[in-house]
């Protein structure tokens, strides 16, 4: 199996998708991000990747759900929970310490499969090359993989793919780009939120609320 852990950081669900707010109310957007964040943990846990990092600020709800939950190969790391790249860059260091390459996905892409995580450590080449994900529709970077020798420094947020690319330039690092079918939509926007409507009919319904056996 290869050497890599999969890295998801979380914001406290109530301050989470506010540009969906006049869409939905805090507590709906709440179990929204929860049930995409459970969506992407059993993506992961159903890959060949064994060591999975839910990483949040100390007082994150989700930290005591996560623990509850007892996910085999799923551990909370306590990170500030207040910048993502801060956060990512945090988490990281941990795996790397670890001697491990990670692959970042967001909370938020619900449509990730067990196939997509493959395919990331496939294209990587087990972990020894960048691998970067792009969103069809922000420019943004929807997942990548970075190898355990590797010291990166995240640039989410607006344009992220071009950013993560000149920054891989500059340090002569070799990585490639591919477009995993699940990984194409990040749920950000209320237009987004239309698009997963149109691939999975009566999805905001679905994750409106949580359901006991989503990880069975």
């Amino acid at each position: 199996m290869p050497a890599v852990t999969i890295l998801i950081p979380v914001k406290e669900p109530h301050h989470s998708k506010t540009r969906l707010s006049g869409l939905l109310n805090s507590s709906q957007r709440s179990k929204l991000t929860l049930n995409m964040l459970l969506r992407v943990i059993k993506a992961s846990v159903s890959s060949s990747v064994v060591d999975i990092v839910v990483a949040g600020g100390t007082f994150n709800p989700l930290k005591q759900l996560i623990k509850e939950r007892a996910f085999p190969s799923v551990r909370w790391v306590d990170v500030l929970g207040r910048d993502l790249n801060n956060d990512v860059e945090l988490a990281s260091a941990v795996i790397r310490n670890s001697g491990r390459a990670y692959i970042y996905i967001p909370g938020d892409v619900p449509f990730i499969s067990r196939d997509d995580i493959e395919e990331i450590i496939k294209s990587s080449e087990d972990g020894k090359t960048i691998v970067f994900v792009p969103s069809e529709s922000d420019g943004g970077t929807n997942a990548m993989l970075v190898p355990a020798e590797i010291t990166f420094k995240p640039h989410l947020g607006v344009d992220s793919l071009k950013k993560h690319c000149e920054y891989a330039e500059r340090n002569t690092w070799a990585y490639r780009i591919i477009r995993p079918s699940g990984l194409a939509l990040d749920l950000d926007t209320e237009r987004d939120l239309e698009h997963c409507e149109e691939i999975e009919s009566g999805f905001l319904d679905r994750l409106g609320a949580l359901h006991e056996g989503m990880l069975e």
